[in-house]
């Protein structure tokens, strides 16, 4: 298998020296030791010739169905390999994805090491990944589980009897720890992990996660339930497995060795040890060395082939020069907002970028319409991208070409905004409905203000922003800019001086076929007329650059949204928008008004991915 350095470098970081490997098992062995030695008067008084005995006396039949159940549960357990590949958006083949879970969860829990090797066997499986995708990969699965294990656990002390309280307080916080997950995915606050937006699964994707690891422990559970003494039941049995099954996660050694066994006798003192610990061997074989057997034959096979692609995400960093061109050459310049929050490029199977897109809570949200020229594929891109997130697609200011479009595929389309464009070759200030703007213009000019092109200094730009963010009670952001000197040095920026100070600027994006309005910032000081004066310099220097057309950036739509389960979302979206003062500066240019829209493949996720989009506006992400 050829890697690239950055894959060499990366596998040196997930596969530490062999002293720290030691060092790593020192702790987990020594947590083991401690619990054999807390309870040795019952390991010494185990009968090895008996446990033997009761391990040959598991008919045939009590074998096959272990062995059932453990293909249940691992059925299972590669499920939660899909599942994050779809979250994160790798573009995996769901097959491949659950195969190599699997693979990596039955070498990983035998051999020990289990982000180690669990990373190896994801890397060695999915070249595709990289060594530093796999090992994230990993991490994101093993939490995901924990996360699961916990919810079950806590429901089954709950709702199996049992004569400890302590068990019931311990199923509480869990059912507890789990609402507040569920609360945080619904209003996740703002958490970033070295410069990197941290997230919870959407609703969705969490009740699948429990779901599969509710059927993983149920039926490894059982699997261990069939190799059991007769008068061991099921019901008893379970809540025993799962804080043993605990016990042996938190422990760290391979399988949980050890800490599983001796916390698993403990709960079930009441029944003779040696048929338990016969069981308990029987279910090892089963769950353990089989599986491993068989993975090991996978991993000899190699990388695993890919049935299908899927659509990914790609964060901006992480592009490609094509992917770079395709959205500087789209046709509408705003695409460069993907480099700004926590956006990403969506693309399409076959590889061609689709949308600028976000995940915003329970929401795929696509900006804009599609960098590509197909509206449905990236559609359709779209649509497969939010099933695989368990997320529900939303396309937001949209033109009327991709809203039929979405229509057509069963979205509820309504609209959202109006776009004000100015058709350039035919502009000019001599006509009488830009009369308003001709008197602005004569302000600033007779007030001293002069526009240049170019960014003043970062220092005096940042104090102009402080003074409009203070007037202005903070800026927002998610479909428009926010102030960041590097995403700034992107754009075409224009400043306005009177004498030799700065007292304002503006911004716009850059696009082959136009320009957009992007940030508008005025000091305290800005005589009125100043900003009018910066975007008829911006218009000048778009029509000089050969551009068609410049927007001036959207304003609420202002008619009536008569579907009622709509139109709360409207009210609320009205008190949070930017006052008329907004449409009336635009107005002044005397734009063409183009209608935007916003389409979510229901009713429900429309108010949902309105709701989010708002908070985000409102709330703008780093």
């Amino acid at each position: 298998m050829s890697t690239s350095h950055q894959d060499t470098d990366a596998h040196a970081a997930i596969a530490p020296s062999r002293g720290r490997l030691i060092l790593r098992q020192i702790g987990p062995w020594s947590i083991a030791a401690l619990v054999v030695f807390l309870l040795r008067d019952r390991v010494m008084a185990l009968d090895v010739g008996r446990v033997i005995e009761c391990v040959l006396a598991v008919s045939a039949g009590d074998w096959a169905l272990a062995v059932l159940a453990t293909g249940v549960s691992f059925w299972a357990i590669g499920r939660y390999d899909g599942v994050l590949h779809g979250i994160i958006g790798t573009g995996v083949c769901t097959r491949a994805a659950r195969i190599t879970g699997a693979t990596g969860i039955a070498l990983s829990q035998t051999l020990g090491f289990g982000v180690v090797t669990g990373s190896l066997v994801r890397w060695r499986l999915l070249p595709s990944l990289g060594a530093a995708g796999a090992a994230q990969l990993t991490i994101l699965v093993t939490a995901s589980f924990l996360a699961g294990w916990l919810v079950v656990t806590g429901l089954t002390l709950l709702i199996l009897p049992s004569g400890e309280p302590v068990y019931q307080y311990a199923g509480i916080a869990a059912v507890v720890l789990c609402f507040g997950a569920m609360a945080l995915s619904i209003w996740p606050p703002r958490l970033s992990f070295r410069g990197r937006a941290l997230r919870l699964p959407s609703l969705r994707a969490m009740a699948v996660i429990v779901a599969f690891a509710c059927l993983d422990t149920l039926a490894a559970a059982f699997g261990l339930y069939c190799l059991m003494p007769a008068d061991v039941s099921y019901q008893v049995l379970l809540p025993a497995f799962l804080l043993a099954f605990g016990a042996g996660l938190i422990s760290g050694t391979p399988g949980g060795v050890g800490p599983f066994e001796v916390t698993l006798l403990a709960l079930l003192s009441q029944f003779d040890s040696e048929p338990l610990l016969a069981g308990i061997v029987a279910w090892r074989v089963v769950y353990y060395a089989l599986p491993a057997a068989l993975a090991g034959l996978v991993w000899l096979s190699g990388p695993i082939k890919q049935w299908r692609a899927y659509p990914k995400t790609v964060a901006p960093a992480k592009l490609n020069p094509a992917d770079r061109h395709a959205i500087a050459t789209t046709k509408r310049a705003e695409a460069a907002l993907i480099y700004q929050g926590r956006k990403e490029l969506l693309k399409s199977p076959c590889g061609n970028p689709a949308f600028v897109s976000a995940r915003l809570g329970q929401s795929l949200i696509a900006l804009g319409d599609p960098v590509g020229d197909c509206p449905d594929t990236a559609l359709d891109a779209l649509r497969v991208r939010a099933a695989n997130s368990h997320t529900a697609p939303c396309v937001y200011k949209c033109s009327a070409r991709t809203a039929a479009r979405a229509r057509r595929r069963g979205f509820t389309v309504i609209p959202v905004a109006q776009e004000a464009l100015i058709d350039l070759a035919d502009f000019t200030l001599d006509t009488p409905a830009r009369s308003g703007l001709r008197r602005k213009l004569r302000k600033a000019d007779k007030a001293g203000v002069t526009v240049r092109a170019g960014a003043p200094d970062a220092a005096t730009m940042a104090d102009l922003h402080r003074q409009w963010a203070t007037r202005n009670k903070g800026e927002r952001g998610f479909s428009m800019g926010t102030f960041d000197t590097d995403y700034i040095d992107q754009q075409a920026v224009f400043t306005a001086f009177v004498g030799d100070t700065p007292v304002a600027f503006a911004t716009f994006h850059r696009g082959v076929s136009e320009y957009t309005l992007d940030l508008m910032r005025t000091g305290d000081d800005a005589p009125d007329g100043t900003m009018y004066a910066l975007v008829t310099a911006g218009i000048a220097a778009a029509r000089a650059a050969g551009c068609a057309r410049l927007s001036l950036a959207a304003v609420p739509y202002e008619g009536e949204i008569t579907d009622p389960r709509l139109s709360k979302l409207q009210t609320y979206a009205r008190r949070t928008a930017p006052g008329a003062g907004l449409r009336q500066f635009k107005a002044a240019f005397a734009p063409r008004w183009e209608m935007l829209y916003v389409a979510a493949s229901s009713p429900l996720a429309l108010s949902v991915a309105g709701a989010e989009i708002i908070r985000e506006i409102l709330r703008p992400a780093a």
